[in-house]
């Protein structure tokens, strides 16, 4: 019997474990929620492009900047929150939908303690929206900071770790997946990473580095994530950087066979907090 037992527990210990934390979407918050020490992600309008402000502990980081035709809203966006400085401008790889709006800010004046990428400084391979970037960060004076998959940045009473697959045969392949913790709270932010990369990570990575409670999907939801890769995260929710069409028809036919709650950030602004214990999340449909 004892060893029956200790073979069930050895099983249940090797499953996969739930979500930490409870996600509630478009709920209304506790009426302290406010007072307390939060997370705050904000995954804005940028149609199809990833441009989020994570905010923690007084510091905050841009991840990603979105597309150049956003930039004046995003300027806006950012004045109308009293945010002129960040600690770190994060570049999860140099595709225009996702750097440009970074180099924007830099000329806007808007300053940064570190420019930070996975991807050399000076690389030739890279796109041209790289070396553009970096003229403008240098002008600007703000040190460019490569960093590694594994790396962890601290912001706040968060943490944001870095993960990537430097030999991706591809920018999308190798562009920079973000693990953020805050208390029990966890967040998965994809990238671009295509399913050879998602495969890598599945191969590869401590499985607890896949965990989270919240999932941006990879590249705008315009293919599906591997089965195999969001069994291994379990997430309690979706968002996607894009517009809700016939593009992304097929994540969120994904989604709703996991029955998980999805939204898009191409219809409005969508604005998740935490407090270490529970997430709640709204949209802001139509507001950048």
């Amino acid at each position: 019997m004892q060893k029956k037992l200790l073979v069930i527990l050895l099983i249940l210990c090797l499953l996969p474990a739930a979500a930490l934390a409870d996600v509630h979407v478009e709920e209304t918050p506790p009426e302290d929620w406010a007072e307390r020490d939060l997370l705050r992600l904000t995954v804005f309008r940028t149609g199809e492009g990833d441009c989020m402000l994570l905010e923690a502990g007084g510091e905050c980081m841009m991840i990603d900047g979105g597309p150049y035709k956003y930039r004046e809203k995003l300027r806006t966006a950012l004045e109308a929150r009293q945010i002129s400085h960040f600690r770190y401008l994060f570049n999860t790889h140099p595709h225009d939908d996702h750097i440009n709006g970074l180099k924007a800010l830099m000329a806007f004046g808007f300053t940064a303690d570190e420019f930070v990428s996975v991807f050399p400084k000076d690389q030739h391979d890279v796109e041209e929206n790289q070396k553009k970037t970096v003229a403008v960060m240098d002008k600007a004076g703000i040190p460019y900071r490569q960093v590694a998959s594994g790396d962890v940045l601290p912001l706040g009473g968060a943490t944001v770790t870095v993960i990537n697959w430097p030999e991706g045969y591809s920018i999308n392949a190798r562009s920079a997946m973000t693990r953020i913790e805050f208390g029990a709270c966890s967040a998965l932010l994809c990238a671009d990473i295509i399913g050879d990369t998602q495969q890598h990570f599945l191969k590869t990575l401590d499985p607890s580095l896949l965990k989270a409670d919240v999932v941006k999907v990879a590249h705008h939801g315009l293919t599906p994530m591997r089965k195999d890769f969001l069994d291994a995260v379990d997430p309690a929710y979706l968002v996607v950087t894009n517009y809700n069409n016939e593009k992304t028809d097929k994540t969120k036919d994904q989604a709703h066979y996991r029955k998980l709650p999805i939204q898009f950030s191409g219809s409005g602004t969508v604005i998740l907090e935490c407090d270490g214990t529970d997430w709640y999340i709204h949209q802001t449909p139509g507001q950048f």
